[in-house]
């Protein structure tokens, strides 16, 4: 299987009252799809590892704050996120154009090799007079 994992950091703003913030941020991105691995680095950081082909940053992200848990929105961290889900957007397009075209090549390989009545069987010399 190929895999394109990918490893982030995603940083929370930490409430005040709320010491576990972090680790249950992190015990509800374990359980989404396509996540290999979840820690907590710091109080407001989680690092965590996944695959770009089954989920992207931004629905990470966006899970998250679907949820109650708030990013930072520092403008370093805005930036970096908007290029981090500029990467994975174009990634993942890539993605789909190589297996569209290899399904388009498998057709087109499997209809030059099938016997069917669409093929002009006169030499070139005659087709290209008549």
């Amino acid at each position: 299987m190929n895999e394109k994992l990918r490893q982030r950091t995603i940083r929370l703003t930490e409430p005040s009252q709320d010491h576990g913030y972090a680790e249950a941020a992190a015990d509800l991105l374990r359980n989404a799809r396509g996540v290999v691995n979840v820690r907590v680095a710091r109080s407001d950081h989680l690092l965590i590892c996944y695959n770009v082909r089954e989920i992207t940053l931004q629905i990470l992200e966006a899970l998250l704050t679907e949820f109650g848990y708030r990013l930072r929105t520092s403008l370093f961290c805005r930036t970096l996120r908007a290029l981090c889900y500029y990467i994975e957007d174009v990634e993942c397009s890539n993605c789909k154009h190589d297996l569209a075209g290899c399904t388009r090549d498998a057709f087109i390989t499997r209809y030059l090799r099938r016997d069917h009545g669409c093929r002009d069987h006169r030499p070139e010399y005659l087709r290209r007079y008549l």
